[in-house]
């Protein structure tokens, strides 16, 4: 994507129901989407943080949030209870157990809508990671090529996802380590990551990759290659590109067996508990590719298309 449209789209993307104006992945609208989107909750912050006593009182009076707050749910109601007087402490104790909590109804709505800094957003993010990672562990290893993951490197100072211990030469280059980015690479970001990681990988490890999984802007300058969704083929692409998480129930066993897909059944009912926050925790906390769930529950499928997935039912 040339940094001129990255731009211009940038600028007019505002919700999901956006996605359709762009012929570019779902994924790669929504990580655009979700890097402006905390730029904006850094850049406001402090502002509404000296807004404190503003929002205490408008609660006292009206019983609700000021619509000028606009920040993601779950800040918008963090500061709420900061306002009120709520330390740190209190306020995550607020979130692990709202059933217990005055603001029971709001922070259930929060958890489930956020898809910026809820648990449930930590966690798909976490989920998109790895599997990020898996792509790249299956494509040095069918390859045949010796590696050490970042977690075997803790004795350094600096530590790629993958440092490359065998003759592994890309575009005629001598590739010494892989890092990997579930994210679009925009300017901005990639400015940060350079001065961070980057350039230290190269002083350090010699040349290496830097893969941005939900594409990035064409003019991408680094001493490492640059590269996006593109270079490695597996099927595991699906989930992060298209972001389509399937229904079903009869069909499920061919769907999956199509689609290269993972079976999820889910069980829980009940929208307001932690057992169904903690079921929707632990399918991603599993998640490895692209994902058929059997058990039709429509506030599932509410919670999972307020964090930006395309929905498939099918009978």
């Amino acid at each position: 994507m040339k940094a001129e449209e990255f731009f211009e789209i940038r600028k007019n993307l505002r919700d999901f129901r956006d996605f359709k104006k762009y012929n570019y992945f779902r994924g790669t609208l929504f990580s655009i989407l979700s890097q402006k989107r905390v730029e904006n909750v850094k850049r406001r912050y402090h502002l509404y943080v000296s807004k404190l006593s503003e929002i205490e009182n408008y609660w006292e009076k009206e019983k609700k949030l000021p619509s000028w707050l606009r920040l993601p749910p779950v800040m918008r109601l963090r500061l709420l209870m900061k306002s009120l007087g709520m330390s740190g402490k209190e306020i995550t104790k607020q979130f692990l157990n709202p059933e217990k909590s005055e603001f029971e109804e709001l922070i259930w709505n929060a958890i489930y809508k956020d898809f910026l800094y809820s648990p449930i957003a930590a966690r798909i993010q976490f989920a998109r990671g790895r599997i990020g990672e898996i792509m790249i562990r299956d494509f040095l290893e069918a390859k045949g090529i010796e590696f050490k993951e970042e977690r075997e490197l803790r004795n350094k100072k600096k530590t790629p996802d993958f440092a490359i211990e065998d003759e592994l030469k890309i575009d005629g280059r001598q590739i010494r380590w892989i890092e990997s980015k579930a994210l679009f690479g925009d300017l901005k970001l990639h400015r940060f990551y350079l001065k961070k990681q980057y350039d230290p990988y190269a002083e350090i490890y010699g040349d290496g990759i830097v893969i941005y999984w939900l594409g990035k802007i064409d003019e991408l300058k680094a001493n490492a290659l640059i590269k996006d969704y593109n270079f490695i083929q597996h099927k595991s692409k699906k989930i992060l590109l298209e972001m389509k998480v399937f229904f079903a129930d009869k069909r499920a066993e061919n769907l999956a067996e199509n689609i290269n897909a993972e079976i999820y059944e889910w069980k829980s009912e009940d929208k307001k508990s932690k057992k169904f926050l903690k079921e929707i925790l632990d399918l991603f906390q599993k998640l490895r590719g692209n994902l058929v769930i059997t058990g039709y529950n429509r506030n599932l499928r509410t919670v999972l298309r307020n964090m930006g997935f395309e929905i498939i039912t099918l009978p």
